[in-house]
């Protein structure tokens, strides 16, 4: 692999929309590694960052997983992801837009009547 080359796959959030509870994966060397679990669903065709909040599972193997480490297990938004690796890279694209996750591993359950609380613990 060469470095700065993209990883991302045809599959990514942007191209097929995901659905709440559903884990995102990072599709990029910037966010390798990096697993959040969504809590409002994500429509195909909307590109920028992810709506809404959800949890950070995993920072990953990437230049701003010590920055996220902080916030592993909590809720945050797209805003607040941003925010904290700017810190440290201030000219990055935020890590969490839908042209750099795909979806990992689909919702487990019937989520159609889930609110963001009942995957919060």
């Amino acid at each position: 692999m060469y470095p700065g080359r993209s990883l991302k796959p045809g599959n990514t959030v942007w191209r097929t929309g995901a659905q709440t509870g559903c884990i995102l994966g990072g599709a990029t060397e910037s966010n390798k590694g990096l697993r959040i679990r969504i809590l409002q669903a994500q429509p195909k065709g909307v590109d920028g960052p992810i709506g809404g909040v959800f949890q950070i599972l995993d920072a990953g193997d990437n230049k701003h997983a010590e920055f996220l480490a902080p916030l592993l297990g909590k809720t945050a938004d797209a805003d607040t992801v941003l925010g904290t690796i700017r810190r440290a890279h201030p000219s990055c694209v935020n890590i969490v837009n839908t042209n750099l996750l795909f979806v990992e591993e689909p919702r487990l359950v019937d989520n159609t009547h889930a609110s963001a609380g009942d995957f919060l613990q």
